[in-house]
């Protein structure tokens, strides 16, 4: 086995392997929450002709959600539709397509950690490159990357980390010559146009020049100045498309609030990379949160994980057995700048902000298990961990499935998160035991029903409208469908006893104490109904319909 660790290939296919073991089965799964923008209903990846357009204009990367731009992302979406060569965008493509990004991030990873210690220490030993093994296989299994794994929407990360990777190896392999340099400059290109998150590259190069090609700080900073154009380039390029740098207002108000919100996420984010639940799909509740105060606790201690970070990565740079440390740290910092609201996005944090950042946190953990004592068992306690880290991500994964998987799950996980909800109520909507007899207003979210179903067809809709009424009990949505189906089917009884709980439950909806009127009304029961009436025009004094339904039963 040990002559088998040294030869690459048997590494590379070792960590292609166990990406496909362990990710293999996200190809069965489905498209979810923004993929039906970005991929469904995006009629411009539907030719390569369109590619062009993809990389000047911002309607075929954002259409219908929040602006933002990843043209290469787009362009490799129109690659996978003409490979499949469907009428419609079918998942599995997409899906395998993540797999095998994520696993290319990963063999990256490997080599790069090699050629790391290889310029840092003169040779790249047997410890080293078990140790660049193990921190490839745990970029593999780390469960804070099942987001950015098994979400489509997500390849703009994968991507991103793909040429940042090809483009630091590409320098590592420099030995002064024109081709390398000029590969390195066209991979960072690229991953900048994958996503943002790519751009401080640029610094890292810097770093890597001084600390382990180990030029003077004036070579170094001139070979780095090519790198700083090609990110600029791409800073003005895309302001130019987007019309803007940020791609929201602050979200807490003001630039400076918005600043001293994010230091929170600091706690949040280094529990996350270590693979520790709990782990959510959305943190848009923080937009809602009460802002905190700079001298709160949650922003102090962000602020002194920064400042013990920033120190730490200092010290440790002037000792090469630690200066991959020291370098991880960095990595960490920079990759997170352009999700850290300096220049305002779309929300304060996301698992898949740290798929990059992640790269730089296991070479530090590689660099401390080399440099400790007992190297044999760190390396039983990084398999450990490894191990850990697969069974949760096996575990994790399932919630990617299928939208009501998604949102049913991440709401009931967490009811401190309100769009999961309210997304897990519209996919039930939307399901096609439910969908033909009821819909969904797509503006107010509002129930609407449309034909009563046949009789073949109803016991499917009524046990799947009762199982979503028992997941989400207080939902006056599901509980006025089942009142509504029941009256339709002639069973008043059971009618009555559902419009009047879906009633109480939206006491200021009309259309709830409408419909309790006319189940009311078909029992004769001329009071009741007249008193669900009156509840409604309480509601709505002008409403036209309340008023004429009230005129009538007063005539009975």
């Amino acid at each position: 086995m040990s002559k088998l660790l040294r030869k690459n290939w048997f590494c590379y296919a070792l960590i292609g392997l166990f990406t496909l073991l362990l990710w293999g089965r996200t190809v069965g799964f489905d498209f979810v929450w923004d993929d039906q923008f970005l991929i469904v209903k995006n009629t411009h990846i539907r030719s390569l002709r369109n590619i062009p357009e993809i990389f000047t204009s911002l309607l075929p990367q954002s259409a219908d959600v929040a602006p933002s731009y990843r043209p290469t992302r787009t362009a490799f979406y129109a690659l996978l539709y003409a490979i499949d060569g469907h009428d419609r965008a079918r998942p599995w493509i997409f899906h395998l397509s993540n797999v095998l990004w994520h696993a290319g991030a990963a063999m990256l990873l490997f080599s790069v950690a090699l050629l790391l210690w290889q310029r840092l220490m003169g040779e790249a030993t047997f410890a080293g490159r078990i140790a660049a093994l193990l921190a490839a296989l745990g970029f593999v299994a780390d469960p804070v990357v099942s987001e950015a794994v098994c979400w489509v929407k997500c390849l703009d990360d994968l991507i991103g980390t793909v040429f940042v990777l090809a483009s630091l190896r590409a320098l590592l392999l420099w030995n002064g010559g024109k081709g390398r340099f000029m590969a390195a400059l066209f991979f960072y290109l690229v991953a900048a146009f994958s996503k943002e998150s790519a751009a401080p590259f640029a610094a890292v190069v810097f770093v890597v020049f001084l600390g382990f090609h180990k030029f003077s700080w004036q070579r170094s900073a001139l070979l780095t100045v090519p790198f700083v154009a090609v990110g600029l380039y791409y800073i003005a390029w895309r302001q130019g498309v987007l019309g803007q740098a940020e791609e929201c207002p602050p979200l807490s108000g003001s630039y400076g609030q918005t600043l001293i919100d994010m230091f929170p996420v600091v706690a949040k984010y280094l529990r996350l990379l270590w693979g520790i639940p709990p782990f959510i799909v959305d943190y848009n509740y923080m937009v809602g949160a009460p802002h905190h105060h700079f001298f709160s606790v949650a922003v102090l201690t962000g602020v002194l994980l920064i400042l013990a970070f920033a120190a730490t990565a200092a010290w440790l740079w002037r000792f090469e057995n630690w200066r991959m440390v020291s370098f991880g740290i960095w990595w960490i910092a920079l990759f997170l700048l352009p999700v850290s609201n300096l220049v305002p996005m779309m929300q304060y944090m996301a698992e898949r902000f740290l798929y990059l950042p992640l790269v730089g946190f296991l070479l530090a953990l590689a660099q401390l298990g080399l440099n400790l004592p007992r190297r044999g068992l760190a390396g039983a306690g990084a398999g450990v961990l490894i191990a850990l880290w697969a069974a949760c991500s096996m575990e994790r994964m399932g919630v990617w499935h299928d939208e009501v998987e998604l949102f049913v799950q991440t709401s009931l996980a967490h009811p401190e998160s309100w769009r999961p909800r309210e997304n897990a109520i519209v996919s039930i909507f939307a399901l096609p035991q439910i969908s033909p007899f009821f819909r969904l207003d797509p503006d107010t979210h509002q129930l609407m029903a449309l034909n009563p179903p046949r009789e073949a067809d109803a016991a499917a809709m009524l046990n799947t409208l009762t199982g979503a009424h028992n997941i989400f009990p207080n939902e006056h949505r599901f509980t006025a469908a089942l009142g509504v189906a029941y009256a339709q089917r002639g069973q008043m009884s059971n009618a009555v006893t559902w419009l009047e709980l879906a009633a109480h439950q939206k006491t200021n909806d009309v259309s709830c104490w409408i419909d309790l009127a006319s189940a009311y009304a078909r029992l004769t029961n001329w009071t009741a109904a007249r008193a669900a009436l009156e509840s409604a025009l309480r509601v709505s004094p002008t409403n036209r319909l309340v008023q004429e339904r009230l005129r009538e039963l007063k005539s009975n």
